[in-house]
């Protein structure tokens, strides 16, 4: 009888932690390796070194959960940084890009700039891993301005203008910024730097939080896109919602109690 109820608790135990898991793990998408010809109106679109990569960084949930928040609090610091100057768009950037007017996607490489989200990669538009952007018939979201974004480099998989990661949206979630306005200099349009760390704020979704297109399948949801020459770093950690509403805490390292400890949060470059 003993060995039963055991069995039975041991049983009930893994499939409570089965279901607790909301965080399957992050993907880094290398969304665009540029050429010469994308540095070639520097005056209107800032320096952007040839051989800079866009990296697209995704959180992979599991079916029916939620992306709730992105934080850094004092026991644990988020932090994307580089090895070399963050890329920002001089004339059309944001530091996110709700606020990068879709009729700017025209323009020389406004797609590059770099910026934290909670889905949308633009006005009107959810990113989407190029590989999941089926919308074969639509080339660009707008026309690319003739000669860039032309790059096909074999290491960003499907050039742009096969699949271009956008996906037209009629309800494109609100990102609210807590407490991190200054810690987001080094995304905005007329500065530069390597790093932003945040140790006590977060970019989030208000409410019940926000779902992957593919919701009940796939379930990933952009976070930042980041374009650089350099290496590309990050120490992330994460509040989700459960499939059944519990919410849950994922970190980077030195969990403590109610925390859930995934490596996948920390980069090994």
């Amino acid at each position: 009888m003993k060995k039963t109820s055991l069995f039975v608790f041991l049983f009930m135990t893994f499939v409570s932690m089965y279901a607790q898991n909301a965080l399957e793990g992050i993907i880094v998408e290398k969304y665009y390796v540029s050429t010469k010809k994308d540095n070639s109106k520097k005056n209107l679109s800032g320096e952007l070194p040839v051989g800079s990569t866009t990296y697209r960084i995704y959180v992979d949930m599991a079916p029916g959960c939620r992306f709730m928040a992105a934080y850094g609090s004092p026991g644990h610091p988020l932090e994307i940084n580089s090895t070399e100057n963050i890329y920002n768009h001089i004339d059309n950037g944001a530091e996110h890009p709700i606020r990068i007017p879709e009729r700017t996607y025209k323009k020389n490489i406004v797609p590059l700039d770099s910026w934290i989200t909670i889905g949308p990669a633009g006005e009107n538009y959810f990113g989407v891993l190029k590989e999941a952007d089926t919308m074969k018939d639509i080339t660009s979201v707008v026309p690319f301005e003739k000669g860039f974004l032309m790059s096909q480099k074999k290491e960003m998989g499907f050039s742009l203008q096969e699949r271009d990661g956008f996906l037209r949206s009629d309800n494109i979630p609100d990102i609210t910024l807590y407490n991190i306005d200054s810690n987001l200099n080094v995304l905005r349009m007329v500065t530069s730097g390597k790093s932003f760390r945040i140790e006590n704020g977060a970019w989030a979704c208000m409410g019940k939080g926000v779902s992957g297109v593919d919701s009940l399948g796939s379930n990933t949801i952009l976070i930042a896109q980041i374009t650089t020459k350099g290496k590309l770093n990050y120490e992330l950690n994460l509040l989700l919602r459960t499939a059944e509403g519990k919410e849950q805490k994922f970190v980077a390292k030195d969990p403590i109690e109610n925390e859930f400890l995934h490596p996948s949060l920390k980069s090994n470059n």
